[in-house]
C-alpha cells in the first residue's frame, strides 16, 4: 500500500521513507506547507505519517486535515519530536490515530505501520495483495496480515521468523553476514556471539518444509534466499 510521509524536516522524512521502503511499503512524499492537501487528494495514500518539527504544528495540520470531509478517514499515524505525555495526548486529540514519540526503535514504528494499514484491509478499503506481498519462488509473505503461504499452504510463522524470512526475500540472492542478519532483525550490536540465528534458520527451514533448500548457507559469511533455486527443482 501507498504511505504518505510528511516532514518538515528534510532529512528525517528522507529516513522515515528509507525505513519503510525496508519494510516493503511504496511511500510518497508530501510536502509540509499549504500544499499538502492538494498532494494528498492526488496521491490517495492508504497511510499517512506526520513528524512535525513541534507537536503543537502537527497537532494543528491534522485539524486542518480532518475537517475535510475526504480525509477524515485516513489513517495518521503521528511522530512526536517530544517524550512528554501531553504532546501526545494533543496529537491523539487533535485527530491523529496513533503517535510515536522519537527516539523509537524501528521495528516497533513498522509494527505500528502495520497496524493502521490492517485497519484499512479489514474495512475492506484496500486489498492486501496491492503492494504488500513479498514473493520469492513458491513463498509467499502478506506484510499486513503477517500470514506465510508455501506451496498454497499457510503456515505458522513467530513473528521474529517472520521477519527473517521477510528480510531474506526483500534481498534475493543477496549473501548476509551473520551479523547483518542481527542487526536488521534481532537489533543486535555487532560481534554478538550467539546461536539464535542459526536455530531460527533452522527452524524456518523446518517450517517451510520443500522450500527449505531455498534458504541456503553461505559458508564463511551467513546466509542467503535464492529463490531460483525453485525454478531448478
Amino acid at each position: 500500500m501507498l504511505i504518505g510521509v510528511s516532514a518538515g524536516d528534510a532529512k528525517f522524512r528522507a529516513q522515515l521513507v528509507a525505513l519503510l521502503a525496508g519494510g516493503g511499503h511504496q511511500t510518497v512524499e508530501i510536502a509540509a506547507d499549504a500544499a499538502a492537501l492538494g498532494a494528498l487528494r492526488k496521491a490517495k495514500p492508504h497511510l499517512l505519517v506526520v513528524a512535525g518539527t513541534a507537536a503543537e504544528g502537527a497537532a494543528d495540520f491534522i485539524r486542518i486535515l480532518r475537517a475535510q470531509p475526504d480525509m477524515r478517514l485516513l489513517p495518521v499515524l503521528c511522530v512526536d519530536p517530544k517524550a512528554g505525555s501531553g504532546e501526545t495526548v494533543a496529537l491523539l486529540d487533535a485527530g491523529a490515530d496513533d503517535a510515536i514519540t522519537r527516539p523509537f526503535q524501528p521495528p516497533i514504528f513498522l509494527a505500528r505501520v502495520r497496524t493502521l494499514l490492517r485497519r484499512v484491509v479489514w474495512a475492506g478499503d484496500a486489498p492486501e495483495e496491492i503492494v504488500t506481498v513479498l514473493t520469492g519462488g513458491p513463498i509467499e509473505l502478506k506484510l499486513v496480515s503477517r500470514q506465510a503461504v508455501v506451496v498454497g499452504k499457510t503456515v505458522e510463522l513467530t513473528r521474529l521468523e517472520f521477519d527473517l524470512l521477510a528480510h531474506l526475500l526483500k534481498h534475493p540472492e543477496r549473501a548476509f553476514k551473520r551479523d547483518e542478519l542481527l542487526a536488521a532483525v534481532w537489533n543486535y550490536p555487532g560481534n554478538v556471539e550467539t546461536r539464535t540465528l542459526d536455530k531460527h534458520v533452522e527452524s524456518l527451514r523446518r517450517k517451510v518444509g520443500p522450500c527449505a533448500e531455498l534458504i541456503q548457507t553461505v559458508h564463511g559469511v551467513g546466509y542467503r534466499f535464492s529463490p531460483g533455486e525453485a525454478a531448478r527443482r
